[in-house]
């Protein structure tokens, strides 16, 4: 495993954040699936790129899935997600994936962990108004790719987190130990 600097993930995949550990050693199809998700990661995550689900149709095989029943209930498509998201960015556009802590590579699948931060100070959110209120959270995705594009992806985050740093959640809604 070795970690990579935003310069030289920019370099290698096209994107300018720092990966922290990642096999030394990628075939030249794990680089390519590898570069895609990184791509649409940034573009999902971008206040200034990702217009909606049109944004990322170039990362995205036919007929993909998506599933985060926890997280975006409603999005059953990598595109769909990608919508969803575009409206999080509305009340936070400065959201930003500061890291990706590992990324793993094996022929057509794809993990990675990561850590995003983003502030209130955009629209309201679910009747709330923006506070001015920052957090940082982790979340993790795994990705079957198909012909160098996105076919399903199963993601994970720690809402709660994100949510009792924000003021979107209050002590009394969960506890947190």
């Amino acid at each position: 495993m070795s970690d990579l600097s935003a310069q030289q993930v920019k370099q290698r995949f096209g994107v300018s954040i720092p990966i922290k550990a990642m096999p030394v050693q990628l075939s030249e199809q794990e680089e390519r699936n590898v570069s895609t998700v990184l791509k649409y990661m940034r573009t999902a995550y971008s206040y200034e790129l990702n217009s909606g689900k049109d944004s990322v149709l170039e990362f995205c095989a036919p007929n993909n899935t998506f599933s985060a029943p926890s997280t975006f209930p409603t999005a059953h498509t990598v595109d769909e997600y990608a919508g969803s998201h575009a409206k999080v960015l509305q009340s936070l556009n400065d959201l930003h994936i500061i890291q990706f802590d590992v990324v793993i590579a094996k022929e057509d699948f794809i993990s990675l962990r990561y850590t995003a931060e983003g502030t209130h100070t955009g629209e309201p959110h679910g009747g709330i108004q923006p506070n001015g209120q920052h957090a940082q959270w982790t979340a993790q995705g795994s990705f079957i790719m198909e012909g160098g594009k996105i076919k399903h992806w199963w993601k994970d985050w720690d809402k709660m987190r994100m949510w009792k740093g924000l003021g979107w959640v209050k002590p009394t809604d969960a506890e947190f130990l």
